[in-house]
């Protein structure tokens, strides 16, 4: 009698392709993972930079159209409607980019510190020529005496700015000679001709996340192309 032998598989040798094979698997789905959160980084960083970008456009637009108005101060003095310090900015500029006739605006832009988190701050607050300006109570929600109006303050938290802080510079170009850097911008009689706002990390490096913006203000730009 002749017995047939019926080939296959081992136990010994199906434990050793299941463990193959899970190993395989476990490959496959780790370097998924790992494309997956890369992809997700990528993808964050490129959200970031482009929301960073828009918000510098914004910057460039409101601060180029700074406006050359006169004001007087608490004790009469006359001078510029823009008050620049080496960490934060006052201005006045229309409320809607491009507005010529429209109403305008007071806006500081400063780096805010609120314990736990720094973040970059826009204040915004009407205008009014026949206002006495006090800069340190500017940005206080007042009321006017004659009308009982209520003037609020807008208030709009612009950027995170986690271990980064503010700089600003402000360039002159005094009788036609190159451009000079100057720390501040107060109680002058004109404006600047450059606004250049940089964020600083905790390396005392320019952020390379946030490129420096240099801004031209419009009035000097029309005046160029005038002379031209």
């Amino acid at each position: 009698m002749r017995v047939t032998r019926i080939g296959g598989f081992t136990l010994l040798e199906l434990l050793i392709t299941l463990v193959l094979m899970g190993l395989v698997m476990l490959l496959l789905f780790t370097g998924l993972r790992v494309s997956t959160r890369s992809w997700e980084a990528v993808d964050r960083q490129q959200q970031t930079v482009s929301e960073q970008y828009q918000l510098q456009q914004v910057l460039r637009r409101l601060l180029s159209q700074a406006r050359n108005l006169r004001v007087r101060d608490s004790e009469g003095r006359v001078q510029a409607a823009f008050n620049g310090a080496a960490t934060e900015l006052t201005f006045v500029a229309p409320g809607r980019s491009g507005d010529l006739s429209g109403d305008l605006y007071w806006y500081r832009l400063y780096r805010r510190d609120n314990g736990q988190q720094a973040e970059l701050v826009l204040q915004a607050k009407a205008f009014d020529t026949g206002d006495a300006v006090e800069w340190g109570e500017l940005f206080s929600t007042e009321v006017v005496a004659e009308t009982g109006e209520i003037r609020p303050v807008y208030d709009y938290s612009l950027l995170l700015l986690p271990a980064r802080r503010l700089e600003l510079t402000y360039w002159d170009q005094p009788s036609g000679s190159l451009l000079l850097a100057q720390p501040d911008w107060i109680e002058q009689a004109r404006l600047p001709r450059l606004i250049e706002l940089r964020l600083i990390d905790t390396a005392e490096q320019i952020s390379t996340r946030w490129p420096p913006l240099a801004v031209a203000l419009e009035e000097y730009n029309h005046a160029l192309r005038q002379n031209r």
